[in-house]
């Protein structure tokens, strides 16, 4: 059996068990020992079919059991914990995923988690500077051992929590509650049992996740609540049979710090999903325009004056013109306030700074930035003017600030120079667009933590190099509303209206729908069925926002956008009547809007009613002559056969910029007046730009048949016309 098929067989088998069919879990879990020659597990199996077979007869015979839910309950975890132990056992054996053959090389080597926690507690910031300063050996090489040997038992420390299957609960407690042990090393130590989480399920380890979201250091309790929340994520469909997870979480909640400080993080994790858009817009649209920029800056810029510490302040007004008429200017004002918002907006720019050594070793991407660590302690000890740029750093992640620190160590003091002035001049602009937008909070500590470690994990699960390896937990950072602990925590409606929210307006209208729909059931209100509507509108499902539209018409009549919703809606699902009602009502609320005469004007031609269709039309073109207006007038003209009409409306087009299809309508009204060769070196230009579009001019033109045998054009002529057609082009 490969690892795809175990893998599948145990996806198979915890699919059965979700969905509450055990006796078919029991039968897949013997086959699959079977297949695989674990024979030592079959009496566990065994114990467990038998057991559920009395509970089954139990039942049968109508034994009256107050306790049969439970029991069932604690049968389906029994399979749940034989499925996860087999499959890891499997994969430890067999896979050559990263993660197991780091479990296979350090298995045997590393320590026990108490030794560890006790080298830590010797190794502490403290006893290590009292001891230096008692023995005298506060030298350059002892303080480079001291911090050598204190890296390698944080080291150890991450590997034994991530990879032993067996972690040593109580040792992680006394870990956490330390006053010896460096923040920094309980924060590292959270990421790692969370990455043991997303490997395999183990409920009391999802508890001291849960006991780490009370600790009194904002560190290490914001790390443990993502990671508590990215692994009830991960293992939704198996929690509601975990009662101990119910009640923790059940405690957890009474809290109103910890629901508030979740909100912002399933906001924060749903943000990650804009960072591809966000790096692709960098990539493909503000760099480019940038470097179209750069010769005409050049050439205005005084390059060595700019590079004068005194002249750093001041800005060419000329430079900020070019960027400013270039379009850029708006853009990077946009990612400004997508960073403050908390988006990230390095991800680009930092990807391409994760191939240092540093970042060869997996638990480096979840490291706190610790300016004493061995590989940038160096910088902050030549020019601590980096220190606090770089701590105080509201807008990089723990990950980046090693990257620019190592970047940092590898290029010349003018260089570094003016990389620490340019962040300096940023972090200046965006505390001036703080001030400038009242609306615009500064961010809480906690939030820049949570926020930071999430762009932490980003990086690692998109850009490490095994990545391949790892469940692609980001795949939940939309789905977070969607889980049962969500409802586990009784969120008030204003903390679900805030992520609903979000999810509008960043678009993800199926996400924000599912909260709106939850939220309507115990508020009549018509901001929310009008926002359900426009839902199921950008999804495409006319039928159903229509249905909410009317809902919310019913508390708000004659308001002029829900007016033109109904009326597109009706128009989407081809209710003519009701849609030209409804566009007439809107007319009336704004008599004054041409687009609104121009729908009409559209559905009156869908009704084939073309001279009331023309009249709005003409309404329309006194008010605002356009090529939009006349190509309407031109075909409208066209089905009602008044072709000396339409033909003058699309010379007007031709004359202008004409598209594909100006120039295929053009060739049918030239055509239904006889004018055959004309016609025909219309068609030619149209299939040219046809082709520029990679599109087929034959189909477009069938389309148009029904017209133009209507237009009085023989059915025998057509087949003739097509064939001369080709032998021109």
């Amino acid at each position: 059996m490969t690892i795809t098929e175990m893998q599948n067989t145990a996806t198979q088998i915890l699919v059965h068990l979700k969905n509450r069919r055990l006796k078919q879990a029991i039968d897949a879990l013997r086959s699959w020992l079977q297949d695989v020659h674990l024979l030592e597990y079959v009496d566990s199996v065994d114990e467990l079919e038998n057991n559920y077979r009395l509970m089954l007869q139990y039942a049968v015979d109508g034994v009256n059991d107050p306790q049969r839910e439970l029991v069932y309950h604690n049968l389906v975890k029994k399979a749940f914990l034989l499925t996860d132990t087999i499959r890891e056992e499997l994969f430890t054996k067999f896979s050559s995923g990263y993660d197991y053959s780091q479990i296979r090389y350090y298995r045997s080597q590393l320590r026990s988690l108490r030794a560890i926690v006790h080298s830590l507690e010797e190794q502490s910031t403290n006893k290590v500077v009292a001891f230096l300063i008692e023995e005298g050996l506060n030298q350059q090489s002892n303080r480079k051992e001291q911090i050598a040997l204190h890296e390698q038992t944080r080291l150890e420390m991450f590997r034994s929590l991530w990879l032993i299957q067996e972690v040593d609960a109580d040792s992680f407690k006394l870990l956490l509650a330390s006053d010896t042990i460096d923040p920094v090393d309980k924060s590292f130590a959270i990421s790692a049992l969370t990455l043991n989480l997303v490997r395999q399920f183990n409920a009391e380890r999802i508890g001291l996740l849960a006991d780490a979201c009370v600790h009194k250091q904002p560190e290490v309790r914001l790390r443990a609540l993502v990671g508590l929340a990215l692994t009830l994520a991960i293992y939704n469909a198996r929690l509601p049979f975990y009662d101990g997870i119910r009640q923790r979480l059940a405690l957890l909640s009474d809290d109103p710090k910890f629901a508030k400080a979740l909100v912002t993080i399933i906001i924060q994790f749903a943000r990650t999903s804009e960072t591809d858009k966000i790096s692709q817009k960098m990539q493909q649209e503000i760099l480019p325009e940038m470097m179209k920029l750069a010769p005409q800056v050049k050439d205005k810029i005084d390059f060595d004056s700019m590079t004068s510490a005194e002249e750093w302040e001041d800005k060419n007004p000329e430079w900020q013109d070019l960027i400013e008429k270039s379009g850029v200017g708006d853009k990077l004002r946009e990612m400004s306030e997508l960073q403050l918002e908390g988006a990230d907006v390095y991800m680009n720019t930092f990807a391409q700074l994760k191939h240092y050594p540093f970042f060869n070793e997996l638990p480096n991407w979840f490291l706190p930035f610790d300016t004493g660590h061995s590989t940038v302690v160096d910088l902050f000890t030549e020019n601590n003017q980096l220190m606090p740029l770089l701590l105080n750093n509201a807008y990089l992640c723990n990950s980046d600030k090693y990257s620019l620190a190592i970047s940092m160590k590898q290029i010349a003091e003018s260089q570094r120079k003016s990389m620490m002035q340019a962040f300096k001049l940023e972090a200046e602009q965006i505390d001036e667009l703080k001030k400038s937008d009242l609306n615009i909070e500064s961010e809480t500590y906690e939030r820049q933590v949570s926020n930071q470690y999430i762009q932490d994990l980003y990086r690692f699960f998109k850009l490490f190099a095994y990545r391949n390896d790892f469940m692609p937990v980001f795949n939940w950072a939309l789905r977070f509303h969607s889980c049962w602990f969500f409802d586990m925590l009784d969120l008030s409606e204003e903390q679900q209206l805030q992520i609903a929210e979000y999810y509008f307006a960043k678009g993800y209208y199926g996400e924000a729908f599912s909260l709106f729909e939850k939220l309507s059931k115990s508020d009549v209100d018509a901001g929310l069925f009008q926002k359900m509507g426009y839902c199921r509108q950008q999804t495409g499902d006319f039928a159903q926002a229509l249905e909410y539209y009317l809902r919310a018409e019913a508390l708000l009549p004659e308001q002029l956008w829900l007016t033109r919703k109904i009326a597109f809606c009706n128009k989407m699902l081809r209710n003519y009547d009701e849609a030209l009602d409804y566009y007439k009502r809107a007319e009336v609320l704004d008599p004054e809007n041409r687009n609104i005469q121009l729908q009409i004007g559209h559905l009156f031609v869908q009704e084939k009613r073309y001279a009331e269709a023309l009249n709005y039309y003409f309404k329309v073109e006194l008010a605002t002559s356009t090529p939009k207006v006349w190509r309407a007038i031109a075909w409208c003209s066209f089905l009602s056969g008044k072709f000396r009409q339409a033909e003058n409306y699309y010379a007007k087009m031709i004359e202008q910029n004409p598209s594909k299809l100006d120039y295929l309508n053009a060739g049918h009204v030239a055509w239904a007046q006889q004018k055959r060769n004309d016609a025909l070196q219309l068609y030619a230009k149209s299939v040219q730009l046809f082709r520029q579009d990679d599109d087929d001019f034959y189909k477009a033109f069938d389309q148009d048949v029904p017209q133009l045998l209507s237009s009085g054009v023989s059915k025998e002529e057509i087949p003739l016309m097509m064939d001369k057609l080709r032998y021109m082009i």
